[in-house]
C-alpha cells in the first residue's frame, strides 16, 4: 500500500514538473492509468491543467482520458475545528477556464470536444468561472450558457446562512452568559457550595461525632492557650524590627521619587513620536480618501465617455452591455471600493492607538490599552454580530440578484 502511494505521488509530481516521457512510462508499464486519483481525489487531467502543461494533456488524452470526468481541484482549504474540508469538484474544461487558459481550453473544446455545458455540484459552469476570474477572452470564445445558477446561489447562501447562525448562537452565548451563568453562580452555585453544604456537612459530622466534640473543643483550647502565650514574644519581635523597615523605605523614597519622575521625563519625551504616529494616520487617511474619491471620479467619468462614444456611434462600436458595464464600474467605486478602502484606513487605528501608548508608557501602557480594548470589546460584541447577520443576509439576497442578472446576460462578468 505504502509503494502504491509512492508511486502515485511520483506520477503527480511528474505530471506537474512536466516530465512527459517519465508519465507515459507509468501509463505503459500498467503503474498507474489516466484515471488514477491523487490522495485528494485529483485526476491527472486537472493536475496537468493545473500545471498549465498543453502536451501533458494531449498525452493523457491520447492515453484514452475521461475529457468530462470530474475531480477535487488542488489547494484545498483547511478548515477549522477538525471538520474536513470542503471539495471542489471541476472537469479539467472548467479548470482551464478558471486558470484563465485559453490554449487549453480550446484544445479541450476543439479537439476533444469538452462538454462546456456540465454543472459543477456548487452550480459552476465553465462560463461562469472564466466570468468570474476576469478571463475575458475565454468568455468571449464559450458559447453562450444557462444553468447552475439555483445551485450557485444556495452554495453561496449556505456560506452566508452558516455565518449568520455562528453569529446568532455566539449572541445567545454571550446572553446567556451575563445574564443566566453569572447570576445563577453569584445568587446559587456560590451560596451552595461554599455555605449551605459546608454547614449541612458540617451538622451531619457533629451529630455523627458528638461525643469526640467536648475531647475535640478542649484540644483547640489547649492549642488556642498556647498560641495566646506567644503573643507577647511574637509582638516584641515585630515591634524590634519595625524600625529598620521604616528606615528602609525611608532611603527608598528618593529612588522611588526619582524613578517616578523618570517615567513621567520619558513619557512627554514620547509625546512627539506619538504625535508622529498620530500624524501619519491622519495622513495616510487624507490620502486614502483622495485616492478613492478620484478613483469614483475616474469610474464616472469613464461611463460618461463609454456611454456617449455608445450614442455617437449609433451602438456599432459599443454595444448596451458595455455602458451598462460602465454603470456597474461606476456604482462598484461608489458603494463597494470607496468604502472597503476607507474602512481599510479606519481599522488601522487600533494598531496606531497601541503604538501610542506603547511609545508613552511602555509595557505600562500596552497593558492599560488591551484593558481598554477589552471593554470596547464588550460593549461592540453583540452589535458586530447583529451586523454580521445582516450581512449575512444582504449577500444572500445580492448573489440571488446577481444570478438573475446573470440569467439575462450568460456573459456577465
Amino acid at each position: 500500500m505504502k509503494r502504491r502511494q509512492q508511486v502515485v505521488s511520483t506520477y503527480f509530481n511528474a505530471i506537474k514538473s512536466k516530465n512527459d516521457e517519465f508519465v507515459a512510462m507509468l501509463i505503459e508499464s500498467g503503474l498507474v492509468t489516466t484515471e488514477t486519483t491523487d490522495k485528494n481525489g485529483r485526476t491527472p487531467l486537472l493536475a496537468a491543467v493545473e500545471a498549465g502543461n498543453v502536451r501533458t494533456v494531449q498525452q493523457l488524452m491520447d492515453f484514452d482520458a475521461h475529457v468530462n470526468a470530474f475531480g477535487v481541484t488542488a489547494g484545498l482549504p483547511v478548515r477549522r475545528y477538525g471538520k474536513p474540508p470542503a471539495k471542489t469538484y471541476r472537469t479539467p474544461l472548467q479548470l482551464a477556464a478558471e486558470k484563465g487558459n485559453l490554449t487549453i481550453v480550446k484544445l479541450l473544446m476543439e479537439t476533444y470536444h469538452a462538454d462546456d455545458s456540465l454543472i459543477a455540484p456548487d452550480g459552476e459552469l465553465a462560463l461562469r468561472l472564466a466570468a468570474s476570474n476576469g478571463h475575458r477572452e475565454i468568455v468571449k470564445y464559450l458559447p453562450v450558457r444557462r444553468g447552475g445558477g439555483l445551485r450557485r446561489w444556495k452554495t453561496k447562501h449556505n456560506k452566508a446562512m452558516q455565518r449568520v447562525k455562528r453569529a446568532g448562537k455566539n449572541i445567545y452565548k454571550f446572553f446567556k452568559f451575563f445574564l443566566w451563568d453569572t447570576p445563577k453562580f453569584f445568587l446559587w452555585s456560590l451560596p451552595k457550595h461554599a455555605i449551605f453544604l459546608p454547614v449541612s456537612r458540617g451538622a451531619k459530622w457533629m451529630y455523627e461525632h458528638q461525643h469526640e466534640i467536648p475531647g475535640i473543643i478542649a484540644g483547640w483550647l489547649k492549642k488556642v492557650w498556647e498560641w495566646i502565650k506567644k503573643v507577647p514574644r511574637d509582638v516584641w519581635d515585630f515591634a524590634k524590627k519595625v524600625p529598620k523597615f521604616v528606615w528602609d523605605v525611608v532611603k527608598k523614597i528618593p529612588s522611588m521619587v526619582k524613578a517616578f519622575f523618570k517615567f513621567v521625563w520619558d513619557g512627554i519625551k514620547s509625546i512627539p513620536k506619538a504625535a508622529r504616529l498620530v500624524f501619519l494616520w491622519i495622513w495616510g487617511g487624507i490620502k486614502s480618501i483622495s485616492t478613492t474619491i478620484g478613483h469614483v471620479f475616474a469610474q464616472l467619468f469613464s461611463f460618461i465617455h463609454t456611454a456617449l462614444s455608445a450614442i455617437t456611434s449609433f451602438f456599432r462600436n459599443l454595444t448596451w452591455t458595455d455602458v451598462l458595464n460602465g454603470l456597474q464600474a461606476f456604482l462598484r467605486a461608489i458603494f463597494i471600493d470607496a468604502p472597503r478602502k476607507i474602512w481599510s484606513w479606519l481599522r488601522k487605528f487600533e494598531e496606531m492607538t497601541l503604538k501610542v501608548f506603547e511609545s508613552i508608557f511602555g509595557v505600562l501602557g500596552c497593558i492599560v490599552w488591551w484593558l481598554l480594548r477589552g471593554i470596547v470589546e464588550l460593549f461592540i460584541y453583540v452589535p458586530k454580530k447583529v451586523g454580521l447577520i445582516f450581512a449575512g443576509i444582504a449577500q444572500s439576497m445580492g448573489s440571488g440578484c446577481k444570478e438573475v442578472l446573470i440569467w439575462i446576460n450568460p456573459k456577465r462578468f
